[in-house]
């Protein structure tokens, strides 16, 4: 029985984290946006002045909801492709880093003062990770992508 009760909660869960594509089209006002899907992880304003709403289904996946001037929605779409990641540059911001792949999975910093964001995500099938480094000045020095250890190592699985 509890088994039963975990996978139709399991289930309810995918079924939310799912809800953006199926349930926001372009055209659809902020306020019914909000009816159909919830509440953002974070919102923001991009530079050309296009508000956003960010839906963060990590660890593979982030929803962006771009609204134009009008408070209609312009385009919906996923920020944690590889095509997407091109568009990082060395010396973006934190604010700059957040605006073009959204809110990291995982937080790391060091003693070096560097901090590590870590965003997971598919890439043809395949899970990896895309680990985002900034200095002590708050400035990206670096981005770099790999297989998700995780899903494609042994190591402490048992084996």
């Amino acid at each position: 029985m509890k088994r039963a009760f975990g996978a139709v909660c399991v289930a309810v869960l995918a079924g939310c984290a799912a809800d953006v594509y199926r349930a926001v089209a372009p055209g659809m006002s902020s306020t019914d946006v909000a009816a159909h899907v919830g509440k953002p992880t974070t919102t923001g304003k991009l530079a050309d002045g296009s508000m956003y709403w960010d839906y963060s289904r990590q660890p593979y996946y982030t929803d962006r909801i771009t609204f134009g001037p009008d408070d209609r929605v312009v385009e919906v779409r996923n920020l944690l492709t590889e095509q997407n990641f091109e568009r990082l540059q060395k010396g973006m911001t934190l604010d700059e880093v957040h605006s073009v792949v959204g809110p990291a999975y995982i937080y790391n910093q060091y003693a070096n003062g560097t901090t590590v964001w870590t965003y997971g995500y598919y890439d043809v099938g395949i899970a990896k990770l895309m680990h985002v480094t900034m200095g002590p000045d708050g400035r990206m020095l670096r981005y770099e992508t790999e297989w998700n250890p995780d899903v494609y190592s042994k190591k402490g699985r048992g084996r």
